[in-house]
C-alpha cells in the first residue's frame, strides 16, 4: 500500500541519527555507508537497510557496511532499522546519484500515548481481531494475510476515551499468500479513536517476496499483483505524471464548496431568529425549525459535471498536485466491497482525494508530504496492508 493517508497508511519520519552524504555524479544509482552504534562506535551487523515500501534492501555486513545500487530512479525513504535502536529514515532522489552515508544509530525509547493505559490481556483475543481488521482491512485479499508474530503486538483499550491503541516494539511480520509477499512493518503508531471514527496508522514497511510453490503459483500471484495496482493510489499518482489518467481508466472531477440550497441566508435567519426570540406569542416549535436550519453549513460539497484538466489539478512544471479536492472514478474494475459492507451495488470505485497543501510526486509514484493527503471512499476502505504493493512494482505491460 503505497504512501497512503487515512484511512489508510502513511509513512511516519523519525530522523534519529547522524547523517553524512555527498552526492557524485555517476550513471547508475547508489546508496551505501556504515551503519554503528551512536554511543560506543561499534558498528551493527544485519541491520535492515532498504527503502521503505519497496522491496529492494539488504543487510549491513560485520563490519555494518552496506551498498544499495541499480535500481530505478524516483525519490525514496531510504531506512535502517533494527530492533532496540531508533530508526533512521530519509528520503533520497535519485537520477544516476550516488550517496555515501555515516549513520549513528540511538538507542530505542519507548513512548506511548499520553493516557492511562493499562494492558488488558484479558481481552487480548478482541482487541487483537480489532486491530487485524483495522490493520490488514476487510478485502478478499485479507483473509490470506497472516501476522506471524501477533504476541509482540502489545494492545490497550482506554475505555473512557474509548480509543484502542497498539504499540509492537518488534517489526510486525505479515505473511501475504494473495500478493505473493512477506512485509515487516515497523510500527510507529496505532491508534483507533471510537469516538472520533478516526483511524491512524503509521508505520514503515520492507517487502520481500515469497517463494512460489510453482508456475500457477506465481501466475496467480502475477495477476492478483496487477489487480490490486490497477485503480490504486500509486497507479493514479503515476499516470498524472503521464497525463493518460483517462486512457488508464480514471475520470477526475473538481470538487467545489457551493451555497446550501437547504438553508437560507444568514441574513434571513438572523432576522428571523431575533424576531422569534423577541415575540413572547410565538411557537417554540418555529425557533426550533429555524435553529435547526442555522445550524445546517453555509456551503457544502458539490462534484462538477465536468472532467479536470491537467491544468487544474497540478503544476507541470513543478510536478505539484494544487490544495484543493478531487473526485477521482476507476472505471475498469468494480468495488472490491464483501456483502457485509453493503455496498454491493456500487459499479465503479469512487473516491475523494483530499489535497490540504501542494503535493510533489515523482516517476515512481512518490508523494510528498505525505501528510498532506486524505483519502476518503473506496480508497478510505481498500488502500491498507493486505492489498499493499511495493513501490518498485511495475503491471508486466509497463515493464
Amino acid at each position: 500500500m503505497n504512501r497512503q493517508y487515512y484511512n489508510n497508511i502513511k509513512h511516519s519520519f523519525i530522523f534519529c541519527a547522524a547523517l553524512l552524504a555527498t552526492v557524485a555524479s555517476a550513471q547508475v544509482n547508489k546508496i551505501s555507508g556504515t551503519i554503528t552504534d551512536a554511543d560506543s562506535g561499534e558498528p551493527i551487523p544485519f541491520a535492515n537497510v532498504f527503502f521503505a515500501s519497496t522491496s529492494i534492501g539488504i543487510s549491513s555486513d560485520m563490519e555494518g557496511k552496506f551498498v544499495l545500487q541499480k535500481f530505478p530512479d524516483g525519490k525514496y525513504d531510504f531506512t535502517v532499522a533494527y530492533v532496540g535502536y531508533e530508526p533512521f529514515q530519509q528520503a533520497f532522489e535519485f537520477n544516476g546519484s550516488e550517496f555515501r552515508l555515516t549513520i549513528k544509530l540511538k538507542t530505542q525509547e519507548v513512548k506511548l500515548r499520553e493516557v492511562i493505559i493499562t494492558a488488558d490481556t484479558a481481552g487480548w483475543a478482541q482487541n487483537f481481531a480489532i486491530f487485524k481488521r483495522s490493520f490488514l482491512g476487510e478485502t478478499a485479499n485479507a483473509a490470506n494475510c497472516t501476522i506471524l508474530n501477533p504476541r509482540d503486538i502489545h494492545l490497550y483499550f482506554d475505555k473512557q476515551a474509548r480509543i484502542l491503541v497498539a504499540h509492537a516494539r518488534k517489526p510486525i511480520v505479515i505473511e501475504n499468500k494473495a500478493l505473493g509477499y512477506t512485509i515487516q512493518w515497523y510500527m510507529q503508531k496505532f491508534e483507533l479513536n471510537y469516538s472520533e471514527q478516526r483511524l491512524e496508522v503509521f508505520g514503515i514497511p520492507s517487502f520481500q517476496q515469497l517463494t512460489p510453490k510453482h508456475d500457477r503459483q506465481l501466475k496467480q500471484w502475477s495477476k492478483e499483483r496487477e489487480r490490486a495496482y490497477r485503480g490504486s493510489i500509486t497507479h493514479f499518482m503515476r499516470t498524472l505524471l503521464r497525463k493518460n489518467w483517462m486512457d488508464e481508466g480514471f475520470e477526475v472531477r473538481l470538487v467545489n464548496l457551493v451555497p446550501n440550497p437547504q438553508r437560507p441566508s444568514k441574513e434571513f435567519l438572523d432576522k428571523k431568529l431575533t424576531a422569534l426570540k423577541a415575540d413572547i406569542t410565538s411557537s417554540g416549535d418555529s425557533l426550533k425549525y429555524y435553529s435547526r436550519l442555522a445550524a445546517k453549513p453555509e456551503l457544502i460539497e458539490e462534484v462538477s459535471r465536468e472532467l479536470a484538466n491537467a491544468e487544474q489539478i497540478m503544476n507541470d512544471q513543478t510536478q505539484t498536485l494544487f490544495k484543493r479536492t478531487l473526485a477521482v472514478r476507476y472505471k475498469n474494475e468494480k468495488p472490491a466491497y464483501p456483502p457485509t459492507v453493503g455496498r454491493t451495488t456500487r459499479k465503479v470505485q469512487d473516491s475523494f482525494l483530499r489535497i490540504f497543501d501542494e503535493m510533489k510526486i515523482y516517476s515512481n509514484g512518490y508523494y510528498e508530504p505525505v501528510q498532506n493527503l486524505f483519502v476518503e471512499m473506496y480508497w478510505g476502505w481498500s488502500e491498507k496492508i493486505s492489498d499493499m504493493l511495493p513501490l518498485d512494482y511495475l503491471p508486466p505491460s509497463a515493464k
